[in-house]
């Protein structure tokens, strides 16, 4: 025999409804307060309810590891490529991000109250990895090497196996469309640097030259050697250094241009708290209602070591990090300077020739052609 359930009465369900809309109108206020930030410090010696911040960590790496001061964050990977955690208190935190045998990124941020702190982070393999583009390809189409006295590949490792012929005859292979691409791109980039260094020499002639005609330059941009633009950045080259300027307005403007700190408008303009942010010739405040402002800079320069920039561009995929070509070799540097730039060395060697091409990185060293590898390849 079946066991017979009867429903409750018409009163006990008017009990448990005005019950449960008791307890959710209760603890409503809760979590409200927890999701603008807030947390009651039960632990502390003064219980008190503390305004809480949060971080927003990209890291490409699907085995990347977090860390907040020191701390591995566990079960932080909340989207695919990127990781949030709340409720961390309001000042100074070091994060950093790891990946098996790649370079360590590591930058101190600043979490405010009720605000999420976003940052992008990158690691490159500490051993350079590249793919080698040979002038010639056997038969069934693998890489070629021909007998020569160069060493081959002693800075970086090879993502693809690759044959090292004992002889020079070239009878019995098939010419290698890529390379021969590559080559001419190569010659052609080398070809218009040569002018416009030249053009850079009559320019610099020029300045010490008297004119009876001067023209005002408006802009920084006017003097640069290069421009490149993508998305809402530009990069150009000033004397030595190389900036990425902001083009954009408002949230169009990466959040790593602009102070942390909301604060109050003065008589004279900007809180005393935002003087060493930059130049004030350099800032763009946005003023609210409530007479608050957050400050944004436009230019920032881009780390070199200290040494020539013979090339720069961006990073392909990612408008974020920039290509630097250097005396000892090619790095990636990320514009957000928040504390410091991370530069991490994509392949080492001088007299390099860099080129992007099809959003790949092509290195020239010598008479070999390689093209970069980001990531280290699976196992």
């Amino acid at each position: 025999m079946q066991p017979e359930v009867k429903p409750l009465s018409y009163r006990h369900r008017n009990v448990v409804f005005i019950l449960l809309t008791t307890v959710f109108l209760l603890s409503l206020p809760a979590f409200i307060f927890y999701g603008m930030g807030y947390r009651y410090s039960f632990f502390a010696e003064t219980p008190t309810i503390t305004a809480t911040g949060g971080l927003y960590v990209v890291a490409e790496a699907e085995n990347s590891r977090i860390y907040i001061d020191g701390v591995e964050v566990d079960d932080a990977r909340v989207f695919r490529k990127a990781s949030y955690v709340q409720g961390i208190e309001p000042g100074l935190h070091r994060v950093h991000v790891q990946v098996e045998d790649s370079h360590t990124w590591v930058k101190e941020l600043e979490v405010s109250p009720q605000m999420v702190t976003e940052v992008e982070s990158f690691n490159l393999p500490i051993v350079p990895q590249v793919r080698p583009v040979t002038e010639y390809l056997t038969k069934n189409g693998q890489l070629i090497y021909l007998s020569t006295s160069t060493p081959i590949l002693v800075k970086a490792s090879s993502t693809e196996s690759f044959v090292l012929s004992t002889t020079t005859s070239t009878s019995s292979l098939n010419i290698n469309q890529e390379f021969t691409l590559l080559k001419e791109l190569f010659a052609e980039k080398a070809s218009t640097t040569a002018k416009r260094l030249a053009l850079e020499t009559e320019r610099e002639k020029d300045r010490f030259k008297f004119a009876t005609i001067t023209k005002e330059i408006e802009t920084e941009e006017e003097l640069a050697t290069t421009t490149i633009t993508r998305d809402k950045i530009t990069l150009y080259q000033k004397d030595e250094d190389v900036f990425a300027r902001a083009i954009g307005v408002d949230r169009q403007i990466p959040g790593y241009y602009c102070s942390n700190v909301i604060a109050t408008t003065t008589e004279d303009g900007i809180d005393n708290r935002l003087q060493d942010f930059g130049k004030l010739d350099q800032l763009a405040t946005t003023v609210d209602n409530k007479n608050q402002l957050r400050v944004c800079r436009t230019d920032i320069r881009i780390d070199r070591k200290w040494q020539t920039v013979h090339d720069f561009n961006f990073f392909p995929d990612n408008v974020n990090l920039v290509l630097m070509h250097l005396d000892d070799g090619i790095y990636v540097v990320e514009i957000d300077d928040r504390s410091w730039q991370n530069m991490q060395l994509l392949y080492p060697g001088k007299n390099l020739q860099m080129l992007v091409y099809r959003d790949s990185i092509f290195v020239k060293d010598g008479n070999f052609i390689f093209e970069a590898v980001t990531v280290i390849p699976d196992k």
